[in-house]
């Protein structure tokens, strides 16, 4: 994840006119892309491709399309690019979602064509394909350099204070005043140059079973529910009223540990030394009450078992889930079943604590050879609200895996679309809440999310994965839970440390 505490400050346009022609032969952009299928006649996928590094020559920045371009007109196809664009635009994902966002919302230029370079994010395999291929972009030819990429937050700093990436103000994209702050510091880096953009933010809220709170704490009102549940000892409270009518606060202990992480106000590393956060010791202490009490699952799912999911069904016990928008999306389907499921019986509130989880961030590569073109599409999906307001509807997108169109309504890092759908008396949420305006209530958590860049390192993947799933296991023995080997705290750190030391050998503790 990236971050300064000095925001960056975009260069006026004038200015751009004049360096140019300084910039011209230095700098090539690549943008990060997330994405699904969808039938473009624009766009192909390719599944995962590689670069061949064997063609030399420098590519050229064209001009900056945000001196004739008006922010509405972005993405409608009336970019006339210069000569010096390559005709072959290529963008590196993980998956396809934002290759649906593209195929349903964006108009290239007549003449020029995506391709779309898919990695899967098992194993680090995008990473490890992608520092490959930006490490050997200068030197590909024009149909093999990588353009733009997408990014994910738990390593947006990597990219973000890398040399492969672009100053994206040198081709004509800025800061917005309508975009949430925590996501332009996110992809800003250390000296506050804007290095990423996303079309999205991710609040994160706690995702309530009405019926089940109704039963618990009397109530499924959602403003009622918020002073029931706005601090942790209130949360706590609940968890033991929740077990006294057979329920489970949250099915897993792992499920609040996002919202410590992201209140954190020190930082896992101190001069590449790890060390225990006092956010971290806080969930943990949390997370081992829960499990002694009974207060969640005691088989201690992982985030995504079935175990956990199986809890959204009509039968499910669980009261409270954690996620952002997003979550409703990908991860919520067992709610949503015709048969088994409890559409409508969700309310969502904000909780103890604002904060994040997620987000996805368009970078752009050093030697790509379509700057204007890639500055197009960060403008089209940041400051065109037209195509913005259709993604908040997330209607027109198709299901890559199905090739069916599929809801995916998003909360997009545009505060004045957000503002229009938060005060709309005749919007709401259909998709999962019983039309309750989510926006609304997700706009509120935005506004309350911080990120500063001390706090964050390149290495926060590991530190928000991987060590939260090595106490869970000293959590499981904790509860006891049958075939599961014992495992103390020292040994949960210890295999932990194991692991750190395997991917980041540079890392003390």
């Amino acid at each position: 994840m990236l971050r300064n505490k000095s925001i960056l400050k975009g260069k006026k346009l004038m200015k751009k006119k004049i360096l140019a022609a300084v910039l011209a032969s230095a700098l090539l952009l690549s943008v990060a892309g997330c994405d699904q299928n969808t039938g473009n006649t624009n766009n192909t996928g390719t599944g995962t491709n590689t670069n061949a590094p064997t063609t030399s020559g420098n590519s050229t920045q064209g001009s900056d399309p945000a001196q004739s371009t008006p922010a509405g007109n972005y993405g409608t196809g009336e970019l006339k690019p210069s000569d010096s664009e390559g005709k072959k635009i290529r963008i590196a994902c993980w998956n396809y979602e934002f290759k649906s966002f593209v195929d349903a919302f964006y108009k290239l230029p007549d003449g020029y064509e995506i391709e779309w370079v898919q990695t899967p994010n098992d194993e680090g395999a995008y990473q490890k394909k992608l520092d490959e291929q930006l490490a050997a972009n200068e030197s590909a030819s024009a149909d093999e350099k990588i353009d733009m990429f997408l990014a994910e937050a738990d390593y947006i700093q990597k990219y973000s204070f890398s040399d492969n990436t672009i100053d994206l103000s040198t081709i004509g994209v800025d800061k917005a005043d309508t975009m949430y702050d925590y996501v332009v510091n996110a992809g800003s880096d250390q000296s506050g140059k804007l290095k990423g953009v996303s079309w999205q933010a991710t609040p994160s809220c706690v995702i309530i079973r009405k019926s089940i709170a109704k039963d618990v704490l009397g109530t499924d009102n959602p403003d009622e529910l918020q002073s029931k549940l706005d601090t942790w000892e209130k949360f706590a409270d609940a968890a033991k009223a929740a077990k006294e009518k057979g329920y489970y606060i949250t099915p897993s202990a792992l499920e609040t540990y996002r919202t410590f992480a992201n209140n954190a106000t020190t930082s896992y590393l101190t001069d590449d030394k790890f060390a225990p956060t006092e956010a971290f010791n806080t969930w943990l202490k949390q997370a081992e009450d829960f499990t002694k009490n009974g207060y969640v699952l005691n088989t201690l799912p992982e985030l995504w078992d079935d175990g956990k999911t199986d809890h959204m069904y009509k039968d499910g016990k669980a009261m409270c889930f954690f996620g952002p928008s997003w979550y409703f999306n990908f991860s919520m389907g067992k709610a949503m079943d015709a048969d088994k499921g409890s559409k409508g019986d969700w309310v969502i509130i904000q909780g103890p604590q604002a904060h994040f989880w997620g987000g996805t961030w368009m970078m752009a590569a050093k030697g790509t050879d379509n700057p204007e073109i890639v500055a197009d599409i960060m403008n089209a999906f940041t400051k065109n609200e037209d195509i913005l307001e259709k993604l908040v509807k997330g209607k027109g997108i198709i299901d890559p895996d199905t090739q069916k169109e599929k809801d995916n309504p998003q909360f997009v890092n545009n505060k004045n679309v957000i503002k229009k759908f938060a005060e709309d008396s005749s919007y709401g949420n259909n998709t999962i809440l019983d039309g309750q305006n989510d926006i609304a209530v997700m706009s509120k958590i935005a506004d309350g999310i911080k990120w500063d860049g001390a706090l964050h390192t390149r290495y926060d993947q590991t530190f928000n994965e991987t060590l939260p799933q090595c106490m869970n296991e000293y959590l499981k023995s904790l509860a006891g839970v049958e075939g599961v080997p014992g495992v103390t705290l020292d040994k949960a750190w210890s295999n932990f440390y194991d692991k750190l030391e395997a991917v980041n050998p540079d890392i003390t503790h």
